[in-house]
């Protein structure tokens, strides 16, 4: 009788214990005004969408921010072909907004292995480049909402 009443307050405890990631359909409360970018295309597209879509507030920041792209070979097969590589993503930003300025880098990498057929090995980076940015923006928002308070 003790063992079912233990499981059943433990079983209510750590249900009503809610957990909630941070960044998951969350919308910031402040927007960016303008967003003005330079360096990789495809980087910067996907970074400003993600600042775009996530942030809906009345509060307006002002973000310039450069992205690098570096890809270079890892290791290397006895026959001296590629095995693996590192795909490294960097993006120095400024924001400024509110009477506030601030200026921060962050840098991404992913590591991944060769593959023969190139067309999948190109499908996995542009994947790669997709998630890295989006990382990448998340931390963007991470820090202005950190300005906020």
């Amino acid at each position: 009788m003790n063992k079912k009443i233990l499981l059943l307050l433990s079983f209510i405890v750590l249900y009503s214990c809610s957990y909630e990631p941070i960044l998951i359909e969350k919308n910031f409360n402040f927007s960016f005004k303008n967003i003005n970018a330079s360096g990789e295309n495809k980087i910067n597209d996907i970074i400003k969408r993600n600042l775009l879509n996530k942030s809906k507030g009345k509060k307006e920041y002002n973000i310039d921010f450069i992205s690098f792209k570096n890809k270079e070979i890892i290791s290397l097969d006895n026959s001296g072909n590629p095995n693996s590589y590192k795909l490294e993503i960097t993006v120095d930003y400024l924001i400024k907004g509110s009477g506030k300025t601030y200026n921060n880098s962050i840098k991404k990498q992913n590591v991944y292995n060769n593959i023969e057929d190139k067309f999948e090995l190109l499908k996995l980076e542009e994947n790669i480049h997709e998630s890295l940015s989006e990382m990448i923006a998340d931390e963007i928002l991470i820090s202005v909402s950190s300005l906020e308070k």
